[in-house]
């Protein structure tokens, strides 16, 4: 009898499948069934992807920050934190075993132990195991099983977006210091040139073959060209330092070993091609953490059901129990005792109700944070596919203004030492020049950080440096 009741009752204990899972409903947002076509000019995005810039120096910053950036760490600490989480959750779905000992000493009173020449101090020693567990028949332990693994899921998918993130941040600020370190070398070539413009008109103002309007103009132009050199020097010394912070660099370091780029220029943009709408969604860590965190949600709910069904509890204890120290292990001083219990709740004033509503309300949150996440990602993607386009056109327009500006630059100074033109024009042509070069370092870098994007967009790979996700089934 005992034999087949326990034949019926194990497929439960086992599966607790009374409670069934609950679908955690994830939105089905349609996708476009191709994204814009690129040049017939482009590049497969390689893994890793910073790669793709064919740069040792940025590949070693790379390295370097995934190896100690304080970030990494947190994102590390928080999948071990749920990954501890998880086997204390599924501890619950086992029994427990304990083992206590104990030796007690007393003395009866008079009034209860009153027959002449007995003792009526007693020693007892105990010695028993005791095991406990609660049949699962509800599934309240196998769904918050499956909410601490799809938590810890979520976590994993979190330390490899905030790797990817990383990775992008540490390519941008590169290529952002290497272009602000152009743009002042240029603006330290104009200044030089600027002051032997100075040196002459002083010569010529006080030969009396110029005006002094025509001297304080070429004096405030030089002037102008100092504080953009100021400017980025400046800007030189805060990228420097912000780079210095994503590697994980010490303020020491940040001093005594910063980060050079002398002699650095800015490679190539490549043109990547248009990914396939379901790789994006695949790819990338952020939704794939979003979807995690909704499937956490929905076994939530599945366990605050189960919270509304009874709890049957088995425990059993075994041990022996002596007055005598040297008769513990012995067959008479065994004992042992088995019990279950039952508790059904029947009013707790709404609590476990409300909870049902709470984790069904947190499962609508995550859905919108699903549908955002998705949205989010492919506006990334279909910005930086068609930024290639864009920036690369004004790019190579600047590439031509500068070029034009260059040569009407030497004719203006031709003309103005025949005395053809006054200085204002020349002046002018100066300080357009001037512009497009620093226009034309930025659309160059501009061109760069839209590859970045476009790669981390895309769910670009993180080569040897992406960890197995241990909590995907």
């Amino acid at each position: 009898m005992r034999s087949r009741l326990l034949s019926a009752l194990l497929p439960l204990l086992v599966s607790g499948c009374i409670v069934s899972r609950v679908d955690p409903q994830k939105p089905e947002l349609p996708l476009p069934a191709a994204l814009p076509e690129q040049g017939e000019q482009t590049v497969q995005l390689p893994d890793p992807w910073w790669t793709i810039f064919h740069d040792a120096t940025l590949d070693k910053l790379v390295d370097e920050a995934i190896a100690h950036n304080p970030d990494v760490a947190v994102a590390a600490g928080r999948v071990a934190e749920a990954r501890a989480g998880l086997r204390i959750v599924n501890a619950d779905r086992v029994p427990n075993f304990d083992l206590e000992g104990d030796a007690t000493r007393s003395k009866d009173s008079a009034f209860v132990n009153n027959i002449p020449g007995l003792d009526r101090h007693r020693t007892i020693y105990t010695v028993q195991g005791a095991v406990g567990y609660e049949l699962d028949l509800w599934g309240r332990y196998q769904r918050a099983s499956e909410s601490a693994r799809a938590q810890l899921l979520n976590t994993e998918f979190g330390r490899e977006a905030t790797k990817l993130s990383l990775t992008g941040e540490v390519a941008r600020g590169y290529f952002g210091l290497i272009a602000a370190a152009q743009q002042l070398g240029r603006a330290r070539a104009t200044l030089s040139t600027r002051g032997e413009s100075l040196r002459l008109e002083r010569l010529r103002f006080d030969a009396g073959e110029s005006d002094e309007f025509t001297f304080k103009r070429a004096e405030a132009d030089a002037a102008a060209t100092r504080v953009s050199v100021h400017q980025l020097e400046r800007e030189v010394v805060e990228r420097t330092n912000a780079l210095g912070i994503l590697l994980g660099r010490s303020p020491k370091d940040l001093v005594d070993a910063a980060i050079s780029v002398q002699g650095a220029s800015l490679p190539t943009a490549a043109t990547l091609p248009a990914a396939l709408p379901s790789s994006v969604l695949e790819r990338r860590p952020d939704i794939g953490a979003a979807e995690a965190s909704l499937e956490a949600a929905a076994a939530d709910i599945g366990v605050a059901r189960a919270e509304m069904f009874p709890r049957i509890s088995l425990t059993g204890l075994f041990g022996s129990i002596s007055t005598e120290l040297g008769d513990l292990f012995t067959k008479p001083a065994e004992a042992w005792s088995a019990s279950a219990g039952i508790v059904q709740p029947l009013f707790e004033g709404g609590r476990l109700s409300a909870n049902v509503a709470r984790t069904k309300a947190v499962r609508e949150q995550r859905k919108a944070e699903y549908s955002r996440t998705v949205q989010s990602a492919f506006r990334e993607v279909l910005d930086a596919l068609q930024g290639q386009t864009l920036i690369a056109g004004a790019r190579d327009a600047n590439a031509e203004q500068v070029s034009a500006l260059a040569r009407a630059t030497e004719l203006a100074e031709l003309r103005y030492t025949q005395g053809d033109i006054a200085y204002l024009e020349l002046l002018d042509v100066r300080r357009s020049l001037f512009q497009a070069e620093i226009d034309l370092v930025a659309a160059q870098r501009d061109a760069l950080l839209n590859t970045v994007d476009l790669a981390l967009a895309v769910g670009g790979g993180l080569g040897d440096k992406a960890e197995p996700l241990s909590a995907k089934r």
